[in-house]
């Protein structure tokens, strides 16, 4: 019997005991929460480890030393609210977006920063969950935090709900912009079309607008691009009111980017190309203009069957390139790759002619003989395409390059 009581006792004092234990634990990690700001972890793929680890997400302030906006935030990190929030419920690291190989984390996960500050959640294997914007308030900060708490909110559950239905002003924006930042452009499109349908149009000259395309559209042909571009004066006033004096410009041309550098632009006619260039000139870049679009310009007009403004294009392509052999043996590369016929020899040849006397480098002198034979082998000189062919083959053996295409080339003359 006593033995009975006494285990009974043990037993009563190992719970009691467990409970202290629990008790005095939960108040050294209480004791542990840095309550006067943020902790910043000094490396991110240890604090990548840890919030997987604790079972925790990973947040990342990315940031410019240089951003006004970014600095401004600074004083709310050290709020006592903010940083409870945020060391109760992330591992936190804050990157430097200046600093070199800060970005490798980023791109290494296909996550492109359109803008800063940005504020990126990450779950314990290292997948963007959330995205946000963050203005300098306490509300703002820790609001960003609560979203990414949410399954339910956060970003990673946009795209099922846009499937679901889901349509309203801040959500189609938030889709938009993540879209963005995950390199998905098909939701960015989707997203920023369906924003602009709702979007009252008696709005479309306000702030509110202007904010919406720069987070939000990345194309051209939004209804929020066509009417911006058409009032640069009206954007350049909201930038400068910002703090941001010219700052329109670089969103004007990251949008032209974004549409041209695209599989959309790469379909593009002569006519809508015509509007790029006028958009670039609104844009401040009109100088730029036809050496940016000189090849999608080539393509559309071949496929358009104006091989003679084809043709008229690359000569004045290569007068602007005159004396950098490599940017014209590039243009030539374009010609024959999209030529239908071989109307374009005469005049890659002479362009060729032109570029070999500013060509040094043996990578360089590679390329030059590899166009220059393919040039002699649509034109149906065999032989010396042959000795063209052997020359790139040689270089690139030279110089330890890849030679898988001048070997190719030259046993298809054989």
């Amino acid at each position: 019997m006593n033995s009975i009581k006494n285990n009974k006792a043990i037993y009563l004092l190992l719970i009691l005991l467990a409970f202290g234990c629990k008790s005095n634990s939960q108040q050294k990690v209480d004791k542990a929460i840095n309550e006067n700001e943020i902790t910043w972890h000094p490396g991110i793929m240890d604090a990548l480890a840890q919030a997987k680890k604790e079972n925790k997400l990973l947040f990342v302030e990315c940031y410019s030393p240089t951003c006004p906006y970014c600095q401004a935030l600074e004083p709310f990190f050290k709020a006592p609210e903010v940083a409870i929030k945020y060391n109760s419920n992330f591992i936190s690291y804050k990157m430097d977006v200046t600093k070199e190989g800060e970005r490798k984390f980023l791109d290494d996960r296909s996550v492109w920063l359109p803008s800063f500050p940005m504020f990126l959640f990450f779950d314990g294997d290292g997948k963007l969950v959330h995205q946000a914007g963050a203005d300098p308030t306490v509300e703002s900060i820790n609001g960003n935090a609560d979203l990414a708490l949410d399954p339910d909110k956060r970003a990673s559950s946009y795209a099922s709900r846009f499937a679901k239905g889901e349509r309203n002003i801040d959500f189609l924006s938030n889709y938009a912009a993540y879209g963005r930042v995950t390199l998905d452009t098909m939701a960015t499109l989707n997203a920023a079309n369906e924003l602009f349908k709702i979007y009252p149009k008696d709005k479309l000259g306000t702030e509110e607008s202007w904010k919406i395309l720069k987070k939000s559209v990345n194309d051209i042909d939004n209804g929020f691009s066509k009417y911006w571009f058409d009032h640069v004066k009206e954007a350049a006033a909201f930038e400068a009111k910002e703090g941001h004096p010219g700052n329109e410009n670089n969103i004007f041309g990251g949008i032209i980017q974004s549409s041209i550098y695209s599989s959309r632009g790469k379909a593009y006619d002569v006519a809508k190309l015509q509007t790029v260039k006028e958009y670039m000139k609104k844009a401040g870049a009109g100088e730029y203009a036809e050496s940016v679009t000189w090849e999608l310009e080539v393509k559309a007009n071949i496929r358009e069957n104006q091989p003679a403004k084809a043709l008229a294009i690359g000569e004045k392509t290569v007068s602007k390139f005159k004396g950098n052999g490599s940017a014209i043996v590039y243009i030539t590369r374009v010609f024959i790759d999209s030529f239908k016929d071989n109307s374009y020899i005469p005049s890659a040849k002479k362009w060729l002619a032109e570029a070999a006397t500013s060509i040094n480098q043996d990578n360089v002198k590679a390329e030059y003989f590899y166009e220059l034979a393919r040039v002699h082998q649509k034109a149906g000189d065999t032989a010396e395409a042959k000795t063209n062919a052997q020359s790139a083959l040689t270089l690139a053996n030279k110089i330890g390059s890849k030679n898988t295409k001048f070997q190719e080339l030259l046993n298809s003359l054989n």
